[in-house]
C-alpha cells in the first residue's frame, strides 16, 4: 500500500510540474522586457487621452457607421 502511495504522490507531482510549466508557456509575454517603439507610445498616450475625455466609441457604434442600407 505504501508504494501505491508513493507512486500516486510521484505522479500527481509530475502532473502539478507539467500544468505549471504549461501555465507559465501560455501566460507568458514574449515581449517582456522590451522597449516600446516612439510611435507605438506617442499612440498609447493618445489613446490613453481620448480614453480619459471620454471620446471613445462602442464597438456597436462604429459598426452602426459602416452598415450597408
Amino acid at each position: 500500500m505504501a508504494k501505491t502511495s508513493l507512486e500516486e504522490a510521484k505522479l500527481n507531482s509530475l502532473v502539478k510540474k507539467q500544468v505549471i510549466e504549461v501555465l507559465r508557456e501560455f501566460l507568458n509575454d514574449p515581449d517582456f522586457g522590451l522597449e516600446l517603439r516612439p510611435e507605438f507610445e506617442t499612440r498609447l498616450r493618445k489613446s490613453i487621452r481620448s480614453r480619459k475625455a471620454d471620446k471613445t466609441r462602442s464597438l456597436t457604434e462604429v459598426l452602426k457607421q459602416y452598415e450597408v442600407h
